[in-house]
């Protein structure tokens, strides 16, 4: 079961939302490997570092706060991480308010 409070909430952050449009629309990044199991592109620390100009520490914190709503998944690569948009969470999420706005 999603938290929709939650989710709104890592949501309502624009850097947030943009780490989340960045691994929706990510075709292949550059820490890419075989053997991660999962079948889309994930982004590296590294990448959302370089692409929004934030240190290591901050794009943790936002990453943690996305991971705790189930909004990505994460797999450790050495002293970085992969993060995957968790595809399921977001579904569910979008269903969640047409059922409650909409119906």
């Amino acid at each position: 079961m999603i938290n929709k409070v939650q989710i709104a909430k890592a949501l309502s952050d624009p850097i947030r939302y943009q780490i989340m449009l960045m691994l929706a629309r990510r075709e292949e990044g550059c820490c890419q490997g075989p053997g991660t199991g999962y079948m889309q592109p994930g982004l590296c620390n590294c990448e959302i570092m370089a692409e929004l100009g934030m240190i290591q520490s901050r794009v943790s914190y936002h990453m943690k706060e996305l991971a705790e709503a189930g909004l990505v998944t994460e797999e450790p690569r050495g002293k970085w991480k992969m993060y995957y948009l968790n595809t399921d969470t977001v579904r569910q999420y979008i269903e969640q308010l047409k059922i409650d706005f909409l119906e």
